[in-house]
């Protein structure tokens, strides 16, 4: 399941580092295991800040996307990802 999510313009969220981008995306839920969905957001050009570790990605029974999720992922698998990236 992927939902596209905008935001309005804002200093909160970490700009992509591929093309500067901060306020739209796309929240990806994909089941994993019987009971267990990964859930992560990735910037609309493609920039997926937990490709190369899935263990960044959150996870949850349900796999929902609703809005408190998709806070979820940009608070956790984009701007603590790309914090830990500037280290």
């Amino acid at each position: 399941m992927v939902r596209t999510i905008e935001y309005k313009p804002n200093k909160y969220i970490k700009p992509c580092p591929k093309c500067g981008n901060n306020t739209k995306f796309k929240i990806h839920s994909q089941q994993v295991a019987e009971d267990c969905c990964d859930i992560w957001a990735e910037c609309t050009c493609g920039y997926d800040p937990t490709a190369e570790n899935t263990l960044n990605r959150l996870e949850d029974v349900w796999g929902g996307t609703d809005d408190n999720q998709c806070q979820d992922a940009i608070v956790f698998t984009w701007n603590d990802i790309l914090e830990e990236e500037k280290v």
